[in-house]
């Protein structure tokens, strides 16, 4: 479907589904190929949540790239808002949330191999360059971003959002946050220290922050918050500081910024992710 959004923009936008990943597209309607932007809604969202992101991105050149993550929007499961009940295989203390931490890693996870198979999917499309492709997201989206843009070479550019990349130290923390705050669940997670080390090998397996030590010169902006709660900064700002030596070539390619808002991604937000996109994918401010 084309709709003439402006007098000097026309943009198609397109649903389909591939290979049972529904994905939601949105790009210029010309011929030149288009740097591909994958997006990755938050834990609980679909991927109509990128629409706004979408179309100032798809304004400014990319062809956008949205999908429903497993267990979300189109692909919705129970299993998402029921993590802890033991039919679904939940095994923490309910009010602990760590069955839910265990899922939003899992999901994650998946994320990567969705990316994959679109790249596979659209790799013939005439209408998009997915050797100069970005990806981006919230939240859970600004985690797996950090994941795709650690595990997946081409993807020469990044804005996780609100998320964090060192998945492992955020799992220890929020296992020693549930002990330290409840003795009960304490006790609880001492029964289950079998199940406690397979979960964390499993994160730990996935963890991008290593491999992100070797993305320099690909272009990485993390995007935080000062008043997030949900996803502290704190984790941002301390592997930015271990980042920035391995990008010491690269300076211009490497970038923090912290947001006066909570767990939210703002109008400002998108708009320097756009900038980064045109400046690092398109060569021009």
């Amino acid at each position: 479907m084309a709709t003439a959004l402006t007098d000097r923009t026309r943009l198609h936008l397109e649903t389909d589904t591939i290979h049972t990943i529904p994905v939601l597209t949105m790009a210029p309607d010309r011929a030149e190929r288009c740097p591909a932007i994958f997006f990755i809604p938050g834990f609980g969202g679909s991927k109509e949540d990128g629409l706004r992101l979408g179309y100032q991105l798809a304004q400014a050149g990319f062809f956008f790239i949205s999908f429903d993550a497993w267990l979300h929007g189109e692909r919705y499961d129970r299993r998402r808002d029921h993590a802890d009940d033991p039919a679904y295989g939940g095994i923490y203390p309910p009010e602990s949330g760590l069955d839910t931490g265990v899922l939003f890693f899992r999901v994650i996870q998946q994320c990567l191999v969705d990316v994959q198979t679109l790249i596979d999917h659209y790799a013939a499309d005439p209408r998009i360059d997915l050797h100069h492709s970005g990806v981006t997201g919230l939240s859970m989206g600004g985690y797996a971003s950090f994941l795709i843009f650690a595990d997946i070479p081409t993807v020469q550019a990044a804005v996780p959002m609100i998320g964090i990349p060192q998945f492992s130290r955020r799992w220890r923390d929020l296992l020693d946050e549930c002990a330290f705050s409840n003795p009960t669940w304490a006790v609880a997670l001492q029964r289950l220290d079998r199940q406690v080390r397979e979960h964390t090998a499993l994160i730990a397996a996935i963890d991008p922050a290593e491999r992100l030590q070797q993305a320099s010169p690909r272009a990485l902006l993390m995007m935080n918050c000062d008043f997030d709660a949900d996803q502290p900064k704190l984790y941002a700002v301390s592997f930015y500081r271990e980042l920035r030596a391995h990008y010491a070539a690269n300076q211009a390619k490497l970038r923090l910024n912290i947001y006066p808002a909570g767990h939210a991604v703002t109008p400002e937000m998108e708009r320097d992710a756009v900038d980064w996109f045109r400046r690092q994918l398109l060569g021009r401010p």
